[in-house]
């Protein structure tokens, strides 16, 4: 299959393609193409497949056809990924639009299947102004949005354009909403730390980024229908205590949403994930080292 990858050298970009184009485990690996505004590595452990790199800037509609020219599939991933790298209305729009870019250049080209990052932030407490409970707990993909942040909310409408592009066509789109994304050596640190100490109310969500490359390689090869959301999370919470001892502490008017968080389970749910993915986290901060 041949697949182009929006933002392939960033962060979880590397790892997408690196999962591609594993050949591993009896696997044909995929021909990929990166489409970022950063020139790709030459060399290194990042290219170990059929990896062809184009620079370009999903801002521009014609860029994005030209770059999506011949594909089977995209994942998208350019986007700034978090507020303060820019001005509010420079990271709305760019995201915003480099989503609908990519959606609408699929459409135009019968590409069937377009996978996105979305993000736990539109969920809306990881940037958050003001404090707000949640309806219930664990969360899942039926709890409301409710981002405060510019970020967030471009987030939220980059689910609206992928749902709106499955819903007008036979286009799949799948909007995967990892959180915290953690390499292994960020994932050693915590370990070394023994597990984050909080300062506010967070669900406690967090995921190794093998485990997402993963997520978004087979959300691409499953066979599924018009859109989808998905949480991608590890199955665990990134801090020491129980969340149902945890998080009352930390917003004391959250009752007992909590209660049903014990041992170390997240506050977030990966059900739907494991379900429609067939895919299971295998890496946890709160393995031995």
């Amino acid at each position: 299959m041949r697949i182009v990858v929006t933002g392939g050298v960033g962060k979880i970009g590397r790892w997408v393609v690196n999962e591609l184009v594993d050949d591993s485990e009896q696997r044909t690996p995929h021909e990929v193409v990166v489409f970022d505004r950063v020139p790709g590595p030459q060399q290194g452990p990042f290219q170990t497949g059929p990896v062809r790199y184009l620079i370009g800037d999903v801002l521009d509609l014609g860029q994005v056809v030209g770059a999506l020219h011949g594909a089977d599939a995209v994942i998208h991933l350019a986007a700034l990924p978090a507020p303060g790298f820019t001005t509010d209305d420079v990271t709305f729009r760019t995201n915003v639009l480099g989503a609908f870019n990519v959606h609408e250049a699929a459409s135009r080209l019968g590409i069937q299947r377009v996978v996105s990052a979305s993000s736990t932030a539109a969920l809306g407490w990881v940037y958050r102004k003001r404090d707000f409970l949640p309806s219930y707990l664990p969360i899942d993909e039926n709890h409301p949005l409710a981002p405060q942040d510019a970020y967030g909310l471009s987030k939220q409408a980059g689910e609206d354009i992928a749902r709106s592009y499955a819903t007008r066509s036979d286009m799949v789109t799948v909007s995967i909403r990892p959180p915290g994304v953690l390499t292994p050596e960020q994932l050693a640190e915590l370990r070394s730390a023994g597990g984050r100490r909080a300062a506010r109310f967070g669900l406690g969500d967090y995921v190794d980024l093998r485990d997402l490359a993963r997520a978004f390689r087979l959300a691409v090869e499953r066979p599924l229908s018009g859109w989808t959301a998905l949480f991608v999370v590890a199955d665990d919470s990134n801090m020491p205590e129980p969340l149902a001892d945890a998080l009352p502490k930390l917003l004391p008017g959250i009752g007992d949403l909590a209660k049903n968080l014990t041992g170390t389970t997240s506050g977030v749910s990966n059900a739907r994930a494991k379900q429609v993915l067939a895919w299971k986290p295998e890496h946890s901060w709160r393995d031995p080292a």
